[in-house]
């Protein structure tokens, strides 16, 4: 695994661990995203087509306001980068491109600049992130790469059944006795539920392009600890 993938699983890990054990995954994702990206505040959208997405956390009250202004207006960045498969970013007043969401996105929430990414694990669209920040803009903190790496590893997180994990889809629950196994290990090596372990197992499969199953064993080999990931540079933080 390259640096830039440890950095994202890293970061993943500890925003996780970070948030309220009894907050739902899908809500420690958003405000994960918003975390590690430093921005104000993000959103998950998911859909494998385009009539069935649905805006499923956002981490502030203004990433759901954004949200839902585009789904009344039906325009804005998260149909087309959704759509187009491409990052946007920029201040959202000056895209011409969504003129009325734009005015209206000024005159409730005030100057606000976004990134929005698509969550593409296995090479599929399932969705994208939002993120936002007031009057300025958050790509001045943000790789754009490792962004990208997490929107796909947090993609992956929110997948039931992903496509890395077709070997032990279908068969009996002995065959996934080592994912499960592997996700107690998780649990105890980073304090974590049971939701953000399997989660983190998912990420680290798909950043690795490798099945679910691989990363399991290797977890309980312990030829990979999550406790011991850690930001290259930073092993002393």
């Amino acid at each position: 695994m390259d640096d830039d993938r440890a950095v994202v699983l890293s970061q993943l890990a500890r925003a996780l661990a970070s948030e309220r054990a009894d907050a739902p995954l899908v809500q420690r994702l958003a405000s994960a995203c918003a975390e590690i990206l430093h921005a104000d505040g993000a959103a998950l959208t998911v859909g494998f087509d385009e009539q069935d997405r649905l805006t499923v956390a956002t981490a502030d009250d203004a990433s759901a306001r954004l949200m839902q202004l585009q789904d009344v207006i039906g325009e804005g960045p998260a149909a087309d980068v959704y759509r187009e498969g491409t990052p946007i970013e920029g201040d959202l007043e000056s895209r011409s491109r969504w003129p009325v969401l734009a005015q209206a996105a000024r005159s409730e929430l005030g100057p606000m600049r976004i990134l929005v990414l698509p969550m593409r694990p296995g090479g599929r669209m399932m969705g994208v992130v939002t993120v936002h920040q007031s009057g300025q803009d958050p790509s001045a903190a943000i790789d754009r790469r490792r962004a990208q790496y997490l929107a796909d590893a947090v993609g992956a997180a929110l997948l039931r059944d992903p496509a890395w994990d077709s070997g032990v889809q279908g068969g009996a629950w002995a065959s996934r006795a080592p994912i499960h196994q592997a996700t107690g290990m998780v649990i105890a090596q980073l304090g974590v539920g049971p939701d953000d372990a399997l989660a983190l197992l998912r990420a680290h499969a798909h950043t690795e392009g490798v099945a679910l199953m691989v990363i399991a064993q290797r977890v309980l080999s312990r030829e990979l600890d999550f406790s011991q990931i850690d930001i290259p540079g930073n092993e002393d933080e």
